[in-house]
């Protein structure tokens, strides 16, 4: 008899380290800069709100990458946003959470943000898939 072993525990691994692999490619340096010059048009940043949108900025990364091999195996990025679309207004909304404070008109400066972070996923997670990287 063999040992039993949970899917689910195993799913969680894989992609964990699928996270850790992808975050190789993104370095911490590039986020903040980005983070400033995107945010310096619309707010004053605080270390607290800078903070927030780094999170926040990893995670629609992350979901991009993790969506990309959709793309690989041949949808549309239409298609592939539809299908994350619930993470996705997630994250809008929890920026806009935060940045409402400042400014009523701030909800489409949230979702391009999360957008551009997407996008930029999605480009990171072709790019390991073609390259076949781990």
């Amino acid at each position: 008899m063999g040992i039993l072993t949970s899917f689910t525990v195993k799913k969680v691994e894989k992609q964990l380290i699928d996270e850790r692999n992808a975050l190789r490619d993104l370095s911490y340096r590039e986020l903040w800069e980005r983070t400033r010059t995107y945010w310096k048009r619309y707010i004053v940043i605080s270390g607290c709100i800078e903070t927030i949108c780094i999170d926040v900025a990893i995670e629609a990364y992350l979901i991009g990458v993790h969506y990309s091999r959709f793309i690989y195996y041949g949808e549309s990025t239409e298609t592939v946003k539809r299908r994350c679309t619930d993470e996705y207004t997630q994250l809008i909304y929890e920026l806009y959470e935060h940045m409402k404070q400042y400014g009523d008109d701030l909800y489409d400066v949230c979702a391009r943000y999360i957008d551009g972070w997407w996008k930029e996923g999605v480009e990171k997670g072709l790019r390991r898939k073609r390259l076949r990287l781990k």
